[in-house]
């Protein structure tokens, strides 16, 4: 098992990666314990779960709003949770999204942690203090900056994972060695069908590099004024990819990448080789490199993008594989440059 830590100002928050977290949970029977538990992870683990208070988080973006919000909130006082409460996020990056934006506003804040099931969940989404919901479709656009206490990344959890869903979540995997460590992108490159077969000792360390990466970015920008913009590289136009095309968010934020990339090629930043190397490591992971949009179509969605600034956006950019950088761009001059690419 691997242990990480998060601190931010006097908040620490401890992260481990290893199998069977989930029965950690015992420690933590002497506290108010209310669970928000994904539904397939019920279905697959709830024998582990017996006996605790759990309330059922449907699959599906829906849930990810203020209206389930107020839902899962009117449970809990059923339960008759107080400030003493002891909130649990289990599953993938919408269970934690909700469970950390529910425990931040109730009764003004409860403590809270994860225990995360997917790939996607224990390299980036749980990882940080940013939980939110939607608003009418728009990722993320209500939420808050509040760190739990812990963040466990249950390797056991990821061997029920879909394919699908284990490949949706190997795109912020690369991302990491894409904008900030090419040793991480040459190992991937290296072991990807080990990734893809779920091998015990590759996820580990993959997801345990991804989280110090985003740990280390974290700790030194928390509310996103400077660095933490980087993990942005492919979202902005991942994000309306994927609210146009409603493929999973790792595919969506794979063919952003693909198109940032060959924007920063365009722009003169990054060598056509190293693109190419990005688009053939996306390609080789099983994720999509392109889909047929109206170019137009994407930059009016884009437009809704909460990293907007006015009529500027700050984009990232590649100088080169482990290297990205914060480039604001007037939307104007981005619109054309969508245009060029598609």
């Amino acid at each position: 098992m691997q242990e990480l830590s998060l601190h931010i100002d006097d908040h620490f928050t401890t992260l481990y990666v290893g199998r069977n977290l989930i029965a950690k949970l015992a420690e933590f029977r002497n506290r108010k314990l209310i669970l928000l538990v994904d539904e397939q992870v019920q279905k697959l683990h709830g024998q582990k779960l017996k006996g605790l208070n759990q309330i059922i988080i449907p699959s599906g973006e829906k849930q990810k709003s203020l209206l389930f919000v107020e839902e899962v909130m009117r449970k809990l006082v059923d339960f008759e949770a107080d400030r003493t409460s002891f909130l649990v996020g289990i599953g993938g990056g919408l269970v934690t999204d909700v469970a950390g934006f529910i425990a931040a506003t109730f009764m003004r804040g409860i403590d809270f942690g994860f225990i995360s099931s997917t790939l996607l969940g224990q390299v980036d989404a749980s990882i940080g203090g940013k939980n939110g919901v939607n608003l009418d479709g728009y990722k993320n656009m209500i939420g808050v900056i509040r760190q739990p206490t812990f963040v466990w990344c249950d390797l056991d959890l990821i061997n029920t994972l879909d394919q699908q869903e284990l490949v949706s979540g190997y795109a912020e995997v690369i991302k990491y060695g894409a904008i900030k460590d090419r040793d991480l992108f040459e190992y991937i490159e290296t072991n990807n069908e080990l990734v893809l077969n779920r091998d015990p000792e590759v996820l580990e360390t993959i997801v345990t590099k991804s989280a110090s990466i985003k740990i280390g970015i974290v700790e030194s920008d928390v509310m996103e004024r400077g660095e933490r913009k980087l993990l942005n590289f492919g979202h902005t136009l991942g994000h309306a990819i994927e609210k146009l095309t409603g493929i999973l968010h790792g595919e969506a934020i794979a063919v952003g990448m693909v198109l940032a990339a060959r924007l920063s090629v365009n722009l003169g930043y990054f060598e056509k080789s190293e693109s190419l190397r990005l688009e053939q490591m996306i390609r080789s992971a099983g994720l999509p490199v392109a889909k047929d949009l109206d170019s137009e179509l994407l930059f009016e969605t884009l437009l809704k993008d909460k990293k907007r600034l006015g009529e500027k956006i700050d984009f990232i950019l590649l100088k080169s594989l482990g290297e990205a950088f914060i480039h604001q761009m007037e939307l104007k001059t981005l619109r054309t440059a969508i245009n060029d690419l598609y």
